[in-house]
């Protein structure tokens, strides 16, 4: 029997199998250790599944095995229920630590209706945190934040804090990842309000809410939130976040598609600060975002080193190294040089099946709206198009959404 078969138990149930199953998984005990010669595992286990009502005699059996009494099988004890749901969620977090992502993602989810069900807050807010984060490793990210949403929702005032605010937190993660960037916005926020003077906090939240008014567009607002970001990672001054303060405050002049003086200003402090963090994604980051300074300089060469540098830093599958690619695709487009340019579209659509990301997939489509109007061709322009927005408004990403409809307009 797998590990995850052996703490499947049922919470909230009234039948006696139920209860012997649970009890029984709780002592770690087989359906053998149930079994005599006249009530085989066959038998047993019609019981633990409900198809079979088992007699006085049989329950008296069980109860004797497992060492409780008849009552414990007929009317359990709610002490009964809550060691069986903390065994359940010492089970679920024994998964997360072990790796095994999948396996805690069911039993955490199990515990979650087992806690709701009884009212057990303590029990519940514990198991938020790993219970969003396992649910988002392994691709169940709207789950994520419906359950994040929903623990934080039953929590009274006088939980434990930290659990809060880790839920509250990856919760907005979740939302983050699902384009809702506004909600997540509101969570981060509110981890800020209750940070209760942690500065690291604080500063990784407002992190957080800026890149959220990154996507929605709002650059003035995103760039003061970064500049607050500034401030505390001065006072701390801790190059790792420094350098990535200074990475989104050039992000919100490359966004709009823009190559200013204190653009080239921030990613010189950027790459000072990267280098002392020895951190290769800010590094990266930085690569990145001068590749881009360059491209909107239309200086075409330094661009293209830039960006091929910053892809030898990052896994070939990340959506990070396929953002450089749209990058990479743009140059080549411009350049003319059609070849390049649709192998590079192409490794983006790969990339976007492997990670199933379909942001990604929308921007290859965009890019190639791109590649047929510099080359006078509307019709196969067209298609593109249509399919790129169909993909940024199933996703909710109206920026990408108004982005597109901006480059559509400024073809002939």
């Amino acid at each position: 029997m797998s590990v995850v078969e052996d703490v499947k138990i049922r919470p909230a149930s009234l039948t006696v199998g139920d209860r012997i199953r649970n009890l029984r998984l709780m002592q770690g005990l087989s359906v053998e250790a149930l079994a005599t010669p006249g009530l085989p595992v066959s038998v047993i286990e019609l019981i633990e599944t409900n198809q079979c009502v088992p007699p006085d005699d049989w329950i008296r059996h069980f109860a004797h095995v497992l060492g409780v009494d008849m009552s414990a099988l007929i009317c359990p004890p709610k002490v009964a229920l809550r060691q069986a749901a903390q065994a359940l969620c010492e089970a679920g977090h024994d998964a997360v630590i072990k790796g095994r992502h999948e396996d805690a993602a069911e039993i955490l989810s199990q515990a979650y209706q087992f806690t709701r069900a009884y009212h057990w807050h303590d029990l519940l807010a514990s198991i938020g945190p790993d219970l969003s984060q396992v649910l988002q490793l392994t691709g169940q990210v709207s789950q994520a934040a419906d359950f994040g949403l929903h623990i934080l929702l039953s929590l009274p005032a006088h939980v434990d804090t930290k659990d809060r605010r880790h839920t509250l937190i990856r919760t907005g993660n979740a939302l983050y990842q699902m384009n809702h960037f506004a909600m997540a916005a509101v969570l981060y926020d509110q981890v800020i309000s209750e940070a209760d003077g942690d500065e690291r906090i604080v500063m990784k939240m407002l992190l957080n809410t800026g890149l959220c008014y990154l996507n929605m567009g709002q650059f003035h607002q995103a760039y003061h939130t970064f500049e607050q970001c500034w401030d505390i990672a001065k006072q701390l001054n801790e190059p790792y976040w420094l350098a990535w303060t200074h990475i989104d405050l050039a992000a919100c002049d490359l966004m709009q598609h823009e190559a200013m003086p204190r653009t080239r200003e921030h990613l010189e402090k950027a790459e000072e600060f990267a280098l002392a963090a020895h951190d290769q994604a800010a590094y990266a980051a930085v690569i990145h975002d001068r590749g881009e300074y360059y491209l909107y300089q239309k200086q075409w060469k330094k661009a293209e080193t830039c960006l091929i540098d910053a892809l030898g830093y990052l896994r070939d599958d990340s959506a990070s190294y396929a953002f450089i690619l749209d990058d990479l695709a743009e140059l080549y487009i411009h350049r003319r040089y059609w070849r390049k340019a649709q192998k590079i579209i192409q490794r983006m659509l790969k990339i976007s099946r492997f990670i199933h990301n379909e942001r990604i997939k929308g921007l290859a489509h965009r890019r190639q709206m791109q590649w047929h109007l510099s080359r006078q061709q509307k019709d196969e322009a067209q298609e593109y198009f249509y399919r790129a927005l169909s993909v940024f408004n199933q996703i909710g990403h109206q920026l990408e959404v108004q982005q597109t409809l901006a480059l559509w307009s400024q073809s002939p």
